[in-house]
């Protein structure tokens, strides 16, 4: 019997990679508004290029990249790591925008693509920390964080405010941290 499992790729994504990051992003802010600071309406409105900065090309001491996972060709999902730019918190970074497409859950993606993302930032010069903010009842990603090894250190109530209509819904984030 032969093994039906797709091959997945997972690499730091590059300039010839924005088109499909564009598309994979502007879906996660479609679909799930609640999991994103950042809104569907604004961002759509974006270039692919207006994303170059995430690639972290003109960091010398590392610690801002956008890593991707493709699934026999397709990008599945991706995350960023986006370093403080202020010398104090230098030795800080941010995890931000992870998301997979709901198509390709189950597969160990996310996990993976977190491996990735901690293996790259230990390699950054000075940095000590990653951070990241995520919808507290998003159980799932919670336990994803906690099993890679991010502690949740405070909760934010109301951390977003979604209007549709005239309904308004507000979701808290959990504050998590990793010491590297």
């Amino acid at each position: 019997m032969a093994d039906a499992s797709p091959h997945v790729e997972v690499r730091r994504l590059g300039p010839e990679d924005l088109p499909a990051y564009k598309l994979l992003r502007d879906e996660a802010l479609q679909r799930h508004p609640e999991s994103f600071t950042s809104d569907a309406e604004t961002e759509r409105l974006r270039s692919p290029e207006s994303y170059l900065g995430r690639l972290g090309l003109s960091e010398p001491l590392g610690g801002t990249f956008l890593m991707g996972a493709w699934v026999d060709g397709e990008l599945a999902g991706s995350v960023a790591c986006e370093r403080e730019l202020k010398r104090k918190l230098r030795h800080r970074a941010n995890i931000v925008g992870m998301y997979v497409r709901e198509s390709h859950t189950r597969l160990g993606i996310g996990r993976r693509l977190l491996a990735s993302s901690l293996d790259l930032a230990r390699q950054a010069q000075g940095l000590e920390m990653l951070t990241l903010t995520v919808t507290a009842s998003n159980d799932r990603a919670v336990k994803l964080y906690e099993r890679v090894g991010f502690k949740v250190y405070g909760l934010l109530p109301h951390a977003i405010r979604i209007e549709t209509g005239r309904k308004v819904q507000y979701f808290d984030k959990a504050h998590m941290v990793l010491m590297l």
